[in-house]
């Protein structure tokens, strides 16, 4: 259904105020929704059988600084049935006061996954949702003072007590400000009271933020009964790297560097993404080198397996298995080597480029890179051998952390995640982007073999099967870079590098197949087209939404259940603090 087809239903079904305007101009349309009417609008397209908009891929707050004073709240739907994409808006005009912040409708009712995206929303743009069942900060902590991503924000110098050189409030919007106060603490407050509560007749456990079962420095607060979790309370930020105010910060070729740093075990693929959606917003997509193409699929899909072995890899010795670890990391390492031999750097590569590649392929590197696919072929049978038939890795997996599809759709789980729940979904196919189309691959998912569809153990096994594929990706790649794609004297990796990168205005969500799901980025480029310098940029991290769902499939578990539930979402704390 196209945007003048889903234009008019909403119209006939809500009247003609419901859409406040349109914008026609880039490479996505939006429709711009009255904010009141949001909630009503989601739900009717996304149960409509003639839009079917079941899935939240990203939701983006946006302050247009205090020249304008206006605040919005963007968007970005996806039809799984239709494969198609929408882009809605909602926007007010505002004061700019801490305390007295702009308020929207929450959609955490429609999609479950809107509910961490619109605390990300408040904790850094400062906007609040109504009706959001708990509207704390999520990357910051509570008693953070101001919002980091707002035009004028001004970082303190000190922290916690000591002098600094801001003051939140001045004395003509202090007395205003205190009246809205105690709606924003409140959900502070209302979970301070229930650990409060519970603690009289449960366990208050916390776990984490150290390395060992949490994957990194995540903290996961249990309210247990004896060895049964009652509820998990993720806290996350601890990481948090600052990626958006570094974007707005820095050229669009500048940024590269920081997308490496999210998903640091799969940056390849956090670039790659990043550079199509630049090169998307140039018009300069189609004029890319096939050569180019084709290195940049090889190399994402090194990096995927490289990625996919930390995860099988720190999976079984979570489990209590030493060995696969052992033997996943010794794999890991051929191809750390081939990766660093081709950009120089270990694991934060800045290799893929704007309109090309940091330098070709050094001589050797296809022969080397085609030894390993057969080395490791009988590799990976061996791990399969070891691991996935084992019985106690099965007893320990299977019909545990069971993920059933419609939640992981509502709450915007992808990759692994979401094909292990038995949907086949994977945007290198979906959205035929860079030399993907040419490659002939299959898309696993899970089949509850073991068990039932959707548990840890389909998690697990999606990710070994992921791996398959990519060989032959691979091998693919080898073969077209070998013969009609070969290296010639002539041949220039930055040949088609801007002199300027600059965007006409626009905004563009681009979305890519990372390791862990759907990568995205949201692009608000400068008003007048003439900057190198982004004017917003929201990052849709896998991680961040597959995390979401912990609380969701580790009820009524025991504790050694939790961690293998933890282990199978495969986070990255990188990306998911941003």
């Amino acid at each position: 259904m196209s945007n003048v087809q889903i234009k008019q239903l909403l119209i006939e079904k809500f009247g003609l105020s419901v859409i406040t305007g349109e914008d026609e101009h880039g490479l996505q349309s939006a429709l711009h929704i009255a904010p009141e009417q949001i909630a009503h609008v989601c739900l009717e397209l996304r149960d409509n059988p003639a839009t079917y908009f079941d899935y939240l891929s990203c939701l983006s707050g946006v302050d247009y600084g205090p020249t304008t004073n206006r605040f919005e709240v963007v968007y970005h739907l996806a039809s799984i049935p239709y494969r198609t994409q929408l882009t809605l808006k909602i926007s007010k005009i505002h004061g700019r006061g801490l305390n007295d912040l702009p308020s929207f409708p929450s959609l955490s009712m429609v999609y479950r996954t809107a509910d961490w995206h619109e605390r990300e929303a408040y904790d850094l743009v400062g906007i609040f949702f109504e009706g959001h069942p708990d509207l704390r900060r999520i990357l910051l902590p509570d008693d953070w003072v101001g919002y980091p991503l707002r035009k004028d924000y001004k970082a303190a110098e000190y922290y916690k007590g000591i002098k600094i050189g801001y003051t939140p409030f001045t004395p003509e919007s202090e007395e205003q400000d205190s009246l809205n106060s105690s709606i924003l603490t409140a959900a502070v407050e209302k979970y301070q009271a229930k650990i409060a509560a519970a603690a009289t007749q449960d366990m208050v456990l916390n776990m984490g933020p150290q390395h060992p079962s949490t994957h990194g420095v995540l903290r996961l607060e249990l309210i247990t009964d004896g060895e049964i979790v009652k509820e998990v309370i993720p806290h996350v930020g601890y990481l948090h790297r600052c990626f958006e105010k570094h974007a707005e910060s820095l050229t669009y070729q500048q940024t590269i560097p920081f997308t490496d740093r999210m998903d640091y075990l799969a940056s390849m693929n956090n670039s790659h993404a990043w550079v199509m959606g630049v090169e998307r917003m140039l018009g300069i997509d189609k004029d890319i080198p096939k050569r180019i193409e084709y290195i940049r699929v090889l190399v994402c899909e090194l990096n995927r397996i490289a990625s996919h072995l930390i995860a099988i890899g720190t999976y079984g010795i979570d489990i209590g298995a030493f060995t696969p670890f052992l033997w996943c990391f010794r794999d890991r390492e051929h191809i750390m080597g081939m990766l660093e031999w081709a950009s120089g750097s270990r694991m934060l590569y800045n290799y893929i480029w704007i309109g090309g590649l940091f330098y070709d392929l050094p001589v050797g590197f296809e022969e080397r890179c085609r030894e390993f696919v057969n080395y490791f072929k009988p590799k990976l049978a061996e791990l399969n051998e070891l691991l996935t038939g084992n019985q106690i890795f099965i007893s320990r997996t299977a019909n545990v952390g069971i993920l059933p599809l419609d939640v992981a759709i509502n709450y915007g789980c992808s990759g692994p995640m979401l094909r292990a729940s038995g949907l086949k979904w994977d945007l290198r196919r979906i959205d035929n982007y860079s030399a993907y189309p040419e490659l002939e691959f299959d898309v696993p998912i899970g089949t509850g073999e073991m068990g039932t569809v959707g548990d840890c153990w389909d998690r697990y096994k999606v990710r070994v099967d992921e791996i398959e594929q990519s060989l032959k990706m691979i091998e693919q790649c080898l073969d077209r870079l070998q013969k009609e794609l070969k290296r010639t004297p002539e041949f220039d990796p930055r040949a088609k590098l801007p002199r300027k990168i600059t965007p006409k205005a626009q905004d563009y969500y681009m979305r890519a197949e990372g390791a862990r799901g759907e990568l995205g980025f949201y692009f608000i480029t400068d008003a007048d087209g003439k900057s190198e310098i982004p004017f917003r940029v929201k990052a849709r991290a896998p991680s961040f939404n597959n995390l979401s769902v912990i609380s969701e499939i580790s009820k009524g578990v025991m504790i050694a259940d939790l961690v293998a539930n933890i282990g199978s979402v495969d986070i990255v704390l990188g990306e998911l603090d941003r």
